[in-house]
């Protein structure tokens, strides 16, 4: 066997390879998947079958149990009691409790709309209803239905019935009713009867989003049929219970009051169970056809496609051996290549397919892995550059010594307040500018840095410029680079030409915008000339950098850094109107954290 392996042409080695470990294993596969599959839905459908039809048997058993739980609680209603015990001298002294006793029936209406009408019938006359409809005109205890309900110590059910045994209702309704004696609390008579109509439709409403392919049956004790319901899809699905399937749910369901009961038949899926205070059976039965149905239609679809994929790995085995090699060992020597340092080499076939487009997009990864190098190492440059100089243009000598020399002047004229205070920013504008270290800081402390900075200058300047900053708290705990507002207002001050008699006012804002923040410096001066703010414009959208101190180097550097660590969908914009000032607005997205920053971009 290994001398016969050995004289295979690769070619070969694949063929025979992929028949062995694809074709038949796909085969066998597939047929045992389909197998465990068609057992694995039948089970799965048999059991959700009977969890639904168990629900639906319930649900049927519960709406009956709580109608008669109903009629139960009102036959011992103090109220119920009272009407029925009276004896009335007049017809309006009836009629007005019969009003009286149909208003106090009437809330059932409103929290029990599942149940069509609840009644009370006194031996005294009364008459009481909790719905609309007009109660029929002859007198019910003379009904059979009324009879039936007084000599009977338990509930009485009746099967369905057209139209309603009390009121006017629709002839085409049908109806099944129960009803209760009422015993007089004080002599232990009955006094009359509480009943309750309750639609077969409702009881159909309960069925017909639960149960697919299915049919409900009530049956009495005789194995008569009270109720029949057919769901799902199909409108004409029914099932012609024979009298052994009939006396088999019967027997089988005797003395089940509490739970449903699977019933065992060949043919049929059978769930039943005995409903409560009564001696009516209920049981839902399913075709088990209808079971394997989906079992059935999958089995053409599952030989199609094993036969499919037989065949087509085959097939696709004889091309695939025929063109695997070549492009595989070259991938592999240019990919050793790569591995040892060597960036130059580039995959030369002229392949149209799969391995043509791999050694492309191998060819693409070489040259954007060189260019991403190449563009990395220009970054980190100009980045480091750029912050370099911003700090430097924070921290200059001749600030400093304004300042100290603006303290002195303040302790002679004895202003030690203004002094302190003056000291205190200073303090807090160089720790916050040290950062130990940090570039990313929180707009709180940017904020509080740039605040410090234009107090300090407005005190060098003897208090000719007034400012104000607003931002909402909420936004403090974002994260930004540091010394990115203070360039912007000391380029302000250096270059707004205030208006004549007035001081120079800057207005500093940050706000959210959609998914960015907001960080605007704005003056109230004499603004810049149109030509001049297009140079500015065209200056910052070129990124061609100037070295002339009023040639916007602060905004500049700004922008550059911004763009280099966010995209160039973020940085800088400036806006002026001449005689009412000019605004630089800075875009940055919303980080909460400092992990949210490019790491490489900060070193």
């Amino acid at each position: 066997m290994k001398q016969l392996i050995q004289r295979l042409t690769f070619h070969q080695k694949l063929l025979v390879s992929f028949v062995t470990l694809s074709f038949l294993p796909v085969l066998l596969t597939g047929m045992a998947a389909y197998h465990l599959y068609t057992n694995f839905i039948f089970h799965t459908t048999e059991e959700s079958s009977i969890e639904t039809i168990d629900m639906v048997c319930y649900d049927i058993d519960d709406f009956f149990y709580d109608t008669w739980s109903l009629c139960s609680m009102l036959t011992g209603d103090i109220k119920i009691q009272k009407y029925l015990r009276k004896t009335y001298s007049s017809i309006s002294e009836q009629y007005s409790d019969d009003l009286a006793g149909s208003m106090d029936l009437a809330s059932i209406s409103t929290y029990r709309k599942d149940i069509f009408g609840v009644y009370v019938f006194g031996k005294n006359g009364g008459r009481y209803k909790s719905n609309y409809y007009s109660l029929k005109s002859e007198d019910q205890r003379n009904s059979s239905w009324f009879q039936t309900i007084i000599s009977n110590q338990e509930a009485s059910w009746f099967p369905p019935h057209k139209g309603s045994f009390v009121v006017k209702s629709s002839v085409t309704d049908n109806f099944i009713t129960v009803g209760l004696p009422v015993i007089d609390k004080a002599s232990g008579r009955i006094s009359g009867i509480v009943a309750a109509d309750m639609k077969e439709d409702a009881i159909a409403q309960k069925i017909q989003h639960s149960l697919s392919n299915g049919v409900i049956y009530i049956l009495d004790p005789d194995g008569s049929i009270l109720f029949c319901s057919t769901t799902g899809s199909n409108r004409d699905y029914s099932v012609q219970l024979s009298p052994e399937l009939i006396e088999n749910i019967l027997s089988s369901t005797q003395n089940e009051t509490e739970k449903s009961t699977l019933i065992s038949d060949p043919d049929y899926l059978i769930v039943g169970r005995a409903l409560r205070n009564s001696d009516w059976r209920i049981a839902g039965v399913i075709d088990k056809g209808f079971l394997t149905q989906s079992s059935r239609s999958i089995t053409k679809i599952v030989i199609l496609l094993l036969l499919i994929i037989a065949f087509s790995s085959l097939y696709v085995a004889m091309k695939i051996s025929n063109s695997v090699y070549k492009p595989v060992q070259t991938l592999c020597q240019m990919m050793e290549a790569v591995e040892s340092g060597d960036f130059s080499v580039r995959y030369a076939e002229t392949y149209t397919d799969e391995f043509g487009r791999l050694g492309r997009n191998f060819n693409q990864m070489l040259n954007q892995t060189q260019n991403l190098i190449s563009q990395i190492y220009e970054e980190q440059k100009k980045l480091k550059n750029s912050e370099l100089k911003a700090l430097q243009a924070q921290i200059q000598p001749h600030f400093l010594y304004n300042s100290l020399d603006s303290v002195i002047w303040l302790l002679r004229m004895n202003k030690n307040g203004d002094a302190e205070k003056m000291m205190t920013e200073l303090s807090t504008l160089f720790k916050i500018s040290l950062s130990r270290g940090n570039e990313i800081i929180s707009l709180r402390d940017e904020l509080q840095h740039v605040s410090s900075y234009l107090f300090i200058t407005s005190m060098i300047y003897s208090k000719k410029i007034e400012y104000r900053t607003e931002c909402d708290p909420s936004l403090y705990s974002f994260r930004t680079l540091k010394l990115l507002l203070q360039p912007l207002a000391e380029n302000t001050i250096v270059h707004a030409k205030p208006l004549p008699g007035q001081k120079i006012y800057i207005y500093i804002r940050i706000y959210e915008d959609s998914d960015s923040l907001i960080l605007s410096v704005q003056d109230i001066s004499a603004g810049i000339s149109p030509e001049a703010l297009k140079a500015l414009q065209r200056q910052l959208a070129s990124g061609l950098r100037s070295d002339r101190q009023d040639s916007g180097y602060g905004l500049y550097n700004v922008n550059e850094r911004l763009r280099i660590l966010f995209g160039n969908q973020y940085g800088l914009t400036i806006s002026s109107e001449e005689g009412f000032g000019t605004e630089v607005s800075l875009k940055i997205p919303k980080l909460k954290g400092d992990d949210d920053f490019v790491s490489g971009n900060l070193m």
